[in-house]
């Protein structure tokens, strides 16, 4: 039993929770919550940018919208949550293809408003997971795709806490100077001033190991395509 979502059948409303609570109730089965991801989808500005292929912020898209119509085509239903700087916005989940289309709309709006504002600040990962665990209804299958970028000091705790309400899996967006780090030392654009350094082999996969988060390596130069039926 859980409260009625933009989307659900009407006719799995059930009168007697629905008077006991005062709103809407609808009642489902474990399983059919499972086949309902909600797709999150990182779009703050660590994410913004990318040496080859395509920005991080765009892989992320891409693997959440893979994600998306695999559930849609098995009969699921799908929901968003995009992330930028300055806002969090919640997409219901709903059935069919026009979810997809629905999502895939808001995901180009949300990139294009991130980009507007590549120097806004943001929230910590762990702001993030604590967002999803109060709006998320249980069972509700989260994959996050990020970089994992500014996870913050609560992050272990925060997703302990989700993955007990809900399965979780991270889509870690990986870009090639993170997987194979060239030497010397570089001028890069970072929060409105330029600044040379050099690229470290990114430790985000070992991070995420050590705290038994599930999670899958996508590398933003790769094409991001479904897995054959």
């Amino acid at each position: 039993m859980r409260p009625f979502q933009d989307g659900d059948d009407l006719r799995r409303i059930d009168p007697a929770a629905t008077a006991r609570s005062g709103r809407p109730q609808v009642r489902s089965r474990h399983e059919e919550v499972e086949h309902t991801p909600l797709l999150v989808a990182d779009f703050r500005p660590p994410m913004l940018w990318g040496t080859r292929g395509r920005f991080r912020s765009v892989a992320a898209a891409e693997a959440l919208a893979v994600e998306g119509w695999r559930a849609v085509l098995a009969g699921g239903r799908v929901g968003a949550m995009l992330v930028t700087g300055s806002a969090i916005e919640m997409m219901a989940p709903r059935p069919r293809e026009t979810a997809m289309l629905r999502a895939a709309g808001a995901f180009s709006r949300a990139h294009a408003a991130a980009l507007d504002a590549p120097e806004a600040g943001y929230d910590s990962l762990a702001v993030l997971l604590e967002a999803i665990s109060a709006r998320a209804a249980p069972g509700t299958a989260v994959k996050i795709a990020t970089g994992l970028d500014a996870p913050g000091a609560d992050f272990g705790r925060a997703a302990a806490a989700l993955m007990q309400k809900c399965p979780l899996e991270l889509l870690l967006i990986r870009d090639s100077v993170e997987a194979t780090p060239p030497t010397g030392r570089f001028a890069a654009r970072i929060c409105g001033r330029i600044t040379r350094g050099r690229f470290g082999t990114s430790a985000s996969a070992d991070h995420l190991a050590a705290r038994c988060i599930p999670h899958r390596i996508v590398n933003a130069a790769d094409p991001v395509l479904p897995e054959a039926a």
